[in-house]
């Protein structure tokens, strides 16, 4: 297998920094950003918003509409334009994401959502993938995997912090509950599971700014 240059793929569980990693290599190396997990907050929407029931009847509405990703690097976030109507904030609230890990777990979405992820790379552009199956399902040819990973503890803290900025209350034990849960979920189920590829940069970033992680990602980009 060829290797490509010009895709960075970053993976890791929530909360180890992801997003604002891939945000902040984008901007500097001027590519754009796939955010894997907003496509499944897309078939959340799709099942909320549109009375798709089944994930055959979600699979086939994909399948018959245009869907392109937008790169907003001054915002930092990416978004979702459906049929010519840009989904931003529409995607972005808690009953949504809740229904999209649901149906994330069906092989249909999942091969649906595949196909849409292979197509957001640009070869003249550049990209850099932000999920936990990009480096191993979806884009093995990347030259350079990035690994993601911090304490439970820490990411539990650094969720805390993003949803008391929103004035909501939190509850700490709950919140290191929920994601131990979700990591155990994320690691031990049949479809791509959350793990490094063989040939991933491991990075903790319990104790590193964003910058120091960039400059870690950026040494050995210089390197391909």
């Amino acid at each position: 297998m060829k290797l490509v240059k010009n895709i960075i793929t970053i993976d890791g569980p929530s909360g180890v920094g992801k997003g604002t990693l891939a945000f902040s290599l984008a901007e500097r190396l001027e590519w754009n950003v796939l955010d894997s997990g907003l496509l499944y907050r897309l078939v959340g929407y799709l099942s909320s918003n549109e009375g798709l029931e089944t994930s055959q009847e979600i699979v086939q509405f994909l399948k018959k509409s245009k869907i392109k990703l937008i790169t907003n690097l001054n915002e930092s976030i990416c978004e979702i334009e459906l049929n010519d109507k840009i989904l931003g904030k529409d995607l972005r609230n808690e009953n949504i994401a809740s229904r999209a890990s649901e149906l994330a777990k069906e092989t249909e979405i999942r091969n649906a959502i595949i196909k849409i992820q292979r197509d957001a790379y640009d070869s003249e552009k550049g990209l850099i993938a932000d999920g936990r199956d990009m480096g191993t399902i979806i884009f093995p040819e990347a030259a350079l995997k990035v690994f993601l990973q911090a304490s439970p503890e820490v990411r539990a803290e650094r969720r805390a912090n993003q949803l008391k900025e929103k004035g909501m209350s939190v509850i700490m034990h709950d919140l290191l509950e929920q994601i131990q849960q979700r990591d155990e979920e994320d690691i031990n189920r049949k479809i791509s599971p959350l793990k490094p590829a063989d040939d991933s940069l491991l990075i903790d970033t319990s104790n590193l700014s964003i910058r120091e992680v960039e400059e870690k990602v950026m040494e050995n980009f210089k390197k391909l």
